[in-house]
Parts: C-alpha cells; structure tokens; sequence
C-alpha cells in the first residue's frame, strides 16, 4: 500500500506499506518531488509517523488457479497475450501507481501539493455522469455545457490534439476506418473507459467547468436520442438516418438483463459489445457507422452508456474484472489531458475510474434497478468495493462441450439459413436441468471476414424453420441477436492496428431459451436442435441484398461459470 508519511524532517514523505522492492524507485522519485517543491505538510501533523493513506491503490494480484482448459474462445480474443494458465507474478506496481497518478483527478499530485484533505475533497467533488432525460436541471446544464466544448473543440485546428477531429481520429475516420480503438478484444471496455475520460478532461479545460461530467444516453429506458441532439442548428445535432433505437430487441429489457446477469467478464463484455453496442452504431448510420462515429456528438453518450454498463455490472451488480497481470498492465499512451500534454494509462487503472475520477447517477437497465447509488456511497461501501475491485477474479471461459452446426457456408444476405445439429442426449438433458449460475451454453457464429456492408443486423432463432426478417422477436424461438461494426473496406487486418480492428464472431446466451423451449415442448432431448440465422435491414431494405456472407463456424459451445462470487 503506498501512504503518505509525516517524517521527523519535517517534510512529507511517500512510504510503501507491504510493497515490493520494484516500488523503491517510484517511492525516491515522488519523495526527491516532494523535497523540490516544497510539498505542505500533511495536515494530519499531530499525527506524525502516523500513516495517511494516499491512493491505496496497490496491491498484488491474486494467483490464478490451473484448471482445465480448451482456449480462450470466440477466437479473436486469442494472441491478445492473456494466457488464464500462466501463475503470474505480482501487478507491475509502478505502472499502476503511475497511471493512476494521471488520471484519478491528478490524486497524487493534489495529496503533494495540497494535502490529504485536497485529495478526499476531489474524490467526493468529482463530476456525475448523469443519464440524459428531459426535465431535469442538472442534465441540461451538462448538455449546454457539452455545447460548448464541441463548438469549441471544432474551433481548434486539426494540429491541436484536443480538437474534435484529432480526438475522433483516434478511435478512426470516416473514410479510413478504424485507428487505435480497441474492439473484439478483452480491452473494448478499459480503452474506450480511458477514451472518454481524456475527452471529458478536454471539455472541462476549454469550458472551465471543472465539474463537467459527460451524460449518458440509456437506450435501454430511453430509446429516443435527447431532444438536444436532434434540435436544428444545434452542435450536437448531426447527419443520423435513425435518431432512435426503437423497439428493437438489441436494447429490451430481455436482452440487458441476460447480458448484465452474465458473471464472466470474457464473455460479458463480448454480449454487450455484439449486441446493443454494435446495434446502435448501425441503427443510427451514416457516421456512427464508421470508424470516425466520434465525429457525431453522441458517440460520447452512447459510450458512456456502454461504460455505465461495466460500471453497473462491476460496482453495482458485483461481478469481477480479471487479475491477469497482462490484462492489467496493458498500457496506452496516446490521449492527452485536457492542456493536450501527452498522458499513459494502463487498463489496470480504468476499473477504479468511476469511485475516483467520476461518478455515475444510477438508472435502471433491464431487470436492475440501482441496488447501489454510486452518488451516495458511505466511506465503508466505498472501501469495501475499491477493495474488491483492485483484486479482480481469475477470470476464465472453458469449453466443457463444444457441438458444432456448420462451417465454411457462404450465404446470402437476403436469404435466411437454418442449420441443425443433434447433441447427445445425456449433454441436453443435463443443460435443459442445470443450475444456468453454473453452466451455461452460448450460441457461436463466427464468420470468415468482415461483410461489404453493415447496414444490418442479425437475429438468431432455435427451432423455427421458417423465421424471417418478419419474425417477431417477442416469438419464444428468439434467442438473440448481434450487429456488424466495420466492414471489409475499413477492417484491413494488413493495416498498422489489426488488433484494433472489428469482431467477425459472435456469442449469444440461449440457456434461457432453450429451457424456454424445453418448458413448451419445443426441445426434446430426442430430436435435434436448429439453428436460423436472419439478417434485418436497418432501413427497410438492404442496400446489396445479394451481398454474401461467410459462415467460418457455427455451434453450440457447453461452459461452466469459472468465477468466484465477489465478497463485497
């Protein structure tokens, strides 16, 4: 644990408690800062010797416990240099430490030159990231405050690395595709965290609301965008072809409450990017389609909404991020603070974010409420859950079963396909009467490349033969669906970042559907199960309905739930 001391010479001193020697050298560093700068005392003075906590923030990792394992699985999250296997030493402190450092509201700068009261203060007086609805004060003073700074950051030359088009060209363009963001990677959730907490800095600086906390659009209870981003004239208003989700499944309260009830991180963060996230980005069309979708201003909302969902599922709902050191350590350095100075971030950071650098107003999402305000946690909810969080859970996706369905198909877009495959009795009876908090079984859809277009989505039934585009999703047979971001042109795995490019596999949950099923005599142990994969136009129509796609593998795939259940 890293504290701050009161020392005998008067000064301040930054001490370790139970840290490693890899920490000394940070620990003469901050300490030769404090003795230059001439760093207050603590004014916790009568207290000398007497520990003050500064970040607590450090600590090790827990070992990883070896077990049996088929892969990390869908298959683009393989060569990302997770291995679940490997016993890991313990958490590059330093990275950690100096990452925070940066991004936690400046906290160890704030504890040196302020004191420890300063850093409390900035962690209680963070910004609140609320949820955008009409009616309310504090919304629409963050909306004309987000105004402001994109009218200002569209005044910036595209030299300055804060103006708006240098900022969206991070994550990618319009034209050129997709740049240094992270999708179909176990870092969607830690990099795009870490995107939108530079971009809010960068409002803050240029507006000089400190307390600015960019709102979130939660499709899920409002599918309408806010008034504000449709109003002519407006800066936040933008070439969309939708400005509402509807009432499409990807965001009911069916689907989130399945995917936020999902308690492995892996295959968590796969559902909620596939589905609502995606989805969105391909409803709303025309930029937000691309690569450069940050060039629409509610990109941010609409991430913020993804990134409330980890928060939600993380804080709130107690589940688990993974302690993988390289999960952990992975580290980015290419956003700016909001002077446009250089800053790094490692993803081992990006989960404390929300209890240290900004909160969120707690909605509703599916079936959950907001068991946990995050506005009006007590000191001890607060210490408890950091704990927690800091320590993560051996995260880990085994494939107990896998039953394929089909493989190296190439269809039409415009034309459904349905595909069976028989398990053994003893499997689907087992899976039909299971415990689904222990086992669960997914549907995988993974396709050869990425299509010429996404100007669609993708539903899944099981045992409808005849399903279409027309098929209700309210049908029993439906189990899910999934969308596209990206397509052949802008997903060049030749390119300088084929990691950063998109997902060609899907997952879905179906252990709820097919026990559905099995309740109305729809499955049976003695008859096979099939599979219709439908793609739906998002305008109406397709616009190349003869386009093709490439079915790689599609199947069934049989796993335990390998996560330990959180104490806080």
């Amino acid at each position: 644990m890293c504290v701050l001391l009161s020392g005998v010479d008067g000064h301040e001193h930054i001490g370790t408690r139970g840290c490693g020697k890899g920490n000394a050298r940070l620990q003469r560093e901050l300490n030769a800062q404090l003795h230059r700068r001439g760093a207050c005392h603590c004014r916790c003075r009568g207290h000398r010797q007497r520990p003050v906590v500064l970040a607590a923030l450090m600590g090790t990792s827990s070992s990883l416990q070896r077990a049996p394992f088929e892969g990390i699985y869908p298959t683009s999250w393989e060569g990302t240099g997770m291995n679940y296997l490997d016993q890991p030493s313990d958490m590059n402190r330093r990275v950690f430490v100096k990452g925070l450092g940066l991004v936690s509201l400046g906290l160890v700068t704030s504890a040196m030159f302020g004191g420890c009261e300063q850093l409390i203060k900035d962690i209680q007086n963070r910004p609140v990231r609320r949820y955008l609805r009409t009616g309310s004060p504090e919304v629409q003073h963050a909306l004309d405050v987000y105004r402001e700074a994109v009218i200002k950051m569209r005044a910036l030359p595209d030299s300055d690395p804060r103006s708006w088009n240098a900022q969206a060209a991070l994550h990618g363009t319009v034209s050129g595709g997709f740049n240094l963001c992270q999708h179909g990677t176990v870092h969607f959730f830690s990099w795009h965290r870490a995107y939108l907490l530079y971009f809010e800095r960068i409002c803050q600086q240029l507006t000089g609301e400190k307390s600015f906390g960019l709102p979130y659009w939660n499709w899920n209870r409002y599918p309408a965008m806010h008034p504000a981003f449709t109003a002519a004239g407006s800066a936040l208003d933008h070439p969309r072809s939708n400005t509402t989700v509807g009432s499409n499944a990807a965001f009911n309260d069916p689907t989130m409450t399945t995917i936020l009830s999902d308690a492995n991180f892996i295959t968590f963060s796969s559902q909620l990017e596939g589905t609502p996230h995606n989805t969105a980005h391909v409803i709303i069309g025309m930029d937000m389609g691309t690569g450069g979708s940050p060039q629409d201003p509610i990109f941010w909302a609409h991430h913020c909404m993804v990134d409330y969902c980890w928060a939600k599922w993380n804080i709130e709902l107690h589940n688990d991020n993974p302690s993988d050191p390289t999960w952990i350590n992975t580290t980015w350095n290419h956003f700016v603070d909001g002077n446009g100075n250089p800053v790094s971030i490692s993803a081992g950071v990006t989960p404390l974010l929300p209890l240290l650098s900004y909160c969120y107003e707690s909605s509703r999402v599916g079936d959950f409420a907001t068991p946990l305000d995050m506005l009006r946690l007590s000191a001890q909810q607060a210490k408890l859950i950091e704990a927690r969080i800091r320590k993560g859970a051996p995260v880990r996706f085994d494939i107990r079963r896998r039953v394929p369905i089909a493989a190296n198909v190439t269809l039409r877009l415009d034309r459904p396909v349905s595909r069976q495959a028989r398990l053994m009795t003893a499997d689907l009876a087992a899976l039909l009467e299971s415990d689904a908090r222990r086992e669960r079984v997914f549907l995988n859809v993974d396709y050869a490349q990425q299509p010429q277009a996404n100007d669609f989505f993708v539903r899944v039934f099981i045992n409808l033969p005849d399903a279409n585009a027309q098929t209700p999703t309210s049908d029993i047979h439906y189990a899910g669906s999934y969308a596209f971001f990206g397509t052949q042109a802008t997903s060049d795995d030749s390119g300088d970042h084929p990691s950063h490019h998109h997902k060609t596999d899907f997952i879905i949950d179906v252990t709820q559907t097919l026990k559905r099923l099995h309740r109305n005599g729809v499955v049976r142990t003695d008859q096979p199960l099939a599979v219709q994969i439908v793609a739906v136009p998002a305008e109406g129509k397709f616009r190349q309905p003869a386009m093709p796609l490439m079915l790689k593998n599609v199947g069934f795939l049989i796993a335990p739930v390998h996560v330990r259940a959180s104490d806080g």
